[in-house]
């Protein structure tokens, strides 16, 4: 292990590297072309080599689902309530190797061509700085040790970062130096430069601080999990009106921003999330189907509104 790296604060503008989701985000009516239905979560499927090219956009994974596979789950808990020094290094180094194992999983399948992974948080580290720092070093350094093993063996694939729920620009800045400072250690300079690193902001986010974030982010996620258990209709409705007020004071600091939605409400609140301009949605394999027939029915009254607004310009 690398140890525990300082996560240091500082804001630095990132305006100069756009995230190349699509041919560029987009403001206005000319969002809605590029509308992405992307995918959250793992898929057991299979894709040909010939067949795999990169995809549209990422695909979401939540890590801490990680902390739920049997054998990561007991040593979580067991370094969890662990206080002996010498014990928790060695219950942390054992969880690196399983870390390791699930990115290396990841960045072998289809969905690891180009996945963005959320950084380690959970509720009860929230209060335990030092402990939670320790673990996200650990994830970050299985990740990019498995990425730069991939890349080894000629593989072709992408590896976006996102910071969990960040309160502030500052909060952000000090995680995105966390972030690069493993890579930069991991992998060299060129790739710590590169990597894309996103926020995953709260939908009850102050939506200053969600601009000021979304100014030094190459993209941003709102998340609609974050909100806690909920009614689905209410769950979505709530969403969709904290999203536009979000979204809105993004587009005020930063008007090209990548913006997605991510979560259930995401997708029930699709046809509101298309009308406000969000660059597109993170929806399950359960809700793909259902989703992906939603956008292109909106995608094509979106076009013939258009085409009758252009029609009636010329008479």
């Amino acid at each position: 292990m690398k140890g525990e790296r300082q996560q240091q604060n500082g804001l630095r503008s990132r305006e100069e590297r756009p995230l190349m989701y699509n041919d560029g985000a987009n403001t206005g009516q000319e969002h809605k072309a590029a509308f992405l239905i992307l995918r959250e979560g793992r898929e057991e499927r299979t894709v040909l080599p010939a067949d795999r090219r990169l995809p549209a956009g990422p695909c979401l994974i939540r890590s801490e689902t990680w902390l739920l596979a049997p054998k990561l789950a007991e040593l979580y808990a067991s370094w969890l309530f662990t206080e002996e020094e010498p014990l928790t290094e060695r219950l942390l180094q054992r969880m690196y190797y399983r870390l390791r194992a699930e990115a290396s999983a990841l960045l072998e399948s289809p969905d690891g061509d180009w996945a963005a992974v959320t950084v380690l948080f959970t509720p009860e580290l929230a209060a335990r700085r030092s402990r939670l720092a320790a673990l996200q070093d650990a994830q970050l350094e299985a990740l990019f040790t498995a990425l730069a093993e991939r890349q080894r063996r000629g593989g072709d694939c992408r590896l976006d970062l996102l910071a969990p729920y960040p309160a502030s620009a500052a909060e952000f800045a000090a995680m995105r130096e966390f972030i690069e400072s493993v890579a930069e250690q991991t992998l060299g300079h060129a790739y710590a430069a590169a990597c894309r690193i996103g926020a995953l902001i709260a939908p009850d986010a102050q939506q200053a601080a969600a601009g000021e974030i979304a100014r030094i982010a190459d993209f941003l996620v709102l998340d609609g999990a974050a909100g806690g258990a909920a009614p689905e209709s209410a769950a979505a409705e709530g969403f969709a009106r904290a999203a536009a007020l979000a979204l809105a004071a993004v587009r005020r600091v930063k008007p090209a921003a990548v913006v997605f939605a991510a979560g259930p409400p995401a997708a029930k609140a699709l046809a509101d999330l298309y009308r406000i301009g969000c660059s597109g949605v993170f929806c399950s394999a359960a809700q793909r189907t259902e989703t992906l027939l939603r956008a292109a029915c909106l995608t094509w009254e979106a076009r013939q509104e258009s085409t009758d607004t252009a029609a009636g310009g010329r008479l």
